[in-house]
């Protein structure tokens, strides 16, 4: 800047220089690299870019090392607020930024982060930057800066758009608060699986939980084989045989056997025919699939029970295998057993990620990609 050049226009003068009330604006960030923006009239997700001056170009996103970071503006319009008055609350909007950060990680399967406002309701706010300081794993895919296998969009802001209309405006469908609440513990297991892998796998459960209490099931989808043809024999053979089997249909009609049935119903094969484990040995089977998924209900389950830990085995090898390998050495029997069924994060994460979009999909959102968008197998 030259010398004789102005540092503020003093011949526009707007009405003000506050924040318009109207107008929200929130910091959002993630690991991975971003390009592209969203920008409707209401709704914007754009680029935030650091200080030219500070040493940190990592902040752009590019490098895709352990700071990396791209950081993200979320702006918004709302309604007029009230006109202020003894007793008016002012509004806040906070829990739109993660609300719209967990609808982003489920629609591109990265890790997003939810720094707070920095203008809203007319006043400005001082986002909090610890993540922009605190490394991540670059390796894990849902930190990485490429498209994932399965629905593999574009890592593009533009592409937002594909569930703009779970967004914006107003819905009558009760099953959209689900889904929000679902894709929040979805995001939350993302940004705590280096920290907490034990919570962030709990969270993972509780999303699958939720989706699966949105869900009817068949019976022939909710009870094993032995356990139908007994209810037939029942049915068959007993005076009041159709009475006792309907009883106890409903009570074998467990929530792990929902949770575990939801979830397959939910899942086709082209989940199969694609991997993200490094290794092909490392990647789920459909033969062995429902036993998987049933073992990690019963991990949760045991934890919750017991408190008997067991991050230390679902976050190893995570860039390379999706479920265990070999049987855990550990003092419970039973809790070895559960460990080597059980898939690892990264293959439960890839599970619940796919399920997300099927129920997003099920509420009008697009989620499909073109099959030649995505190759087969680890990229």
């Amino acid at each position: 800047m030259r010398r004789n050049e102005a540092l503020i226009d003093m011949d526009e003068q707007p009405p003000t220089l506050r924040p318009d009330e109207r107008i929200q604006k929130l910091l959002l960030s993630s690991p991975a690299h971003f390009v592209g923006e969203f920008d409707t009239p209401n709704l914007l997700i754009s680029h935030a870019w650091p200080p030219l001056h500070t040493g940190r170009p990592r902040w752009f996103g590019g490098n895709e090392d352990s700071l990396s970071r791209t950081a993200i503006v979320l702006a918004f319009r709302t309604p007029a607020p009230p006109d202020p008055a003894p007793g008016v609350v002012v509004p806040n909007y906070e829990n739109v930024g993660e609300v719209v950060a967990s609808a982003l990680s489920v629609l591109y399967g990265k890790r997003f982060d939810v720094h707070g406002p920095f203008e809203m309701s007319g006043f400005f706010g001082m986002p909090d930057l610890l993540a922009f300081a605190t490394p991540c794993e670059p390796r894990l895919r849902h930190n990485d800066g490429r498209p994932r296998a399965d629905r593999g969009i574009p890592l593009n802001l533009g592409d937002a758009g594909r569930i703009a209309s779970l967004i914006l405006g107003s819905h009558d469908d009760p099953r959209l608060t689900a889904f929000f609440s679902a894709a929040g513990f979805y995001r939350r297991a993302l940004v705590t699986i280096e920290i907490d892998p034990e919570s962030a796998y709990l969270h993972l459960i509780t999303a699958g939980e939720i989706v699966s209490n949105l869900h009817d099931v068949p019976d022939e989808d909710a009870l094993d084989e032995e356990a139908r043809a007994l209810l037939d024999r029942i049915a068959k053979e007993m005076s009041d045989g159709t009475k006792v089997a309907s009883f106890l249909r409903g009570r074998l009609r467990g929530i792990k056997r929902r949770f575990v049935s939801v979830i397959l119903s939910m899942i086709d094969d082209t989940f199969f025919d694609r991997r993200e484990a490094a290794e092909q040995f490392g990647s789920f089977r459909k033969d062995d699939f429902r036993k998987r998924i049933a073992a990690a209900y019963d991990l949760r389950s045991r934890f919750v029970h017991s408190g008997y830990p067991f991050g230390g085995w679902i976050n190893l090898q995570m860039t390379r295998f999706e479920v265990q390998l070999g049987k855990p050495v550990v003092p419970d029997k039973e809790m070895a057993e559960v460990l080597a069924r059980a898939p690892l994060f990264s293959g439960l994460e890839r599970v619940i990620r796919y399920v997300l979009l099927t129920f997003a999909a099920e509420l009008g959102a697009d989620v499909e990609v073109p099959p030649e968008a995505t190759s087969p197998g680890a990229s």
